[in-house]
């Protein structure tokens, strides 16, 4: 049992792995850096947000912070407003314009690399894989209601 669970742990983190470097090479289709990616998924989590949030959260020097909003404002990806408690800071946010186009576009690099490995499966290969990770989230919820860990969001799909 605990080989198993160590197989299913390590391939979920290969997994993860996976989708995190298929997000990193859609950004740099776009022209952006992971450094970048990171200081917008952080915008978009906080909404608005400060230089020094950013760079405590991200764990980066406030220049190079201040430099990758800088190169973001100037493409129009990121807003700079006055911050009205601090004239001296601004809030950074997302313009509406790229906010849009993450809302239209926010899962699809993830679920065409997704997809894209599953063509090299055969119908039924595919249809056991969705098969063991309907098994496998039914009981990791089942093990999460046991425990009292909160819910997750929901899936966009129904169990099969």
């Amino acid at each position: 049992m605990e080989d198993r669970a160590d197989f299913i742990r390590e391939s979920i983190d290969f997994l993860h792995r996976f989708l995190v470097k298929s997000i990193q090479k859609h950004a740099e289709e776009h022209g952006l850096t992971v450094p970048q990616l990171r200081v917008i998924a952080q915008v978009l989590v906080n909404k608005k947000i400060t230089i020094k949030e950013l760079t405590s959260n991200l764990k980066m020097t406030q220049s190079t912070v201040s430099d990758i909003v800088e190169r973001l404002s100037a493409r129009g990806i990121l807003l700079k407003t006055p911050n009205p408690k601090d004239k001296r800071s601004v809030i950074i946010s997302v313009s509406e314009e790229v906010l849009n186009k993450i809302k239209e576009n926010t899962n699809e690099p993830v679920k065409r690399a997704v997809r894209d490995a599953l063509s090299l499966l055969s119908t039924d290969e595919q249809e056991t894989v969705e098969q063991g990770m309907s098994l496998l989230i039914k009981a990791v919820t089942e093990k999460m209601e046991k425990d009292g860990i909160g819910q997750l969001e929901s899936l966009d799909v129904p169990f099969r």
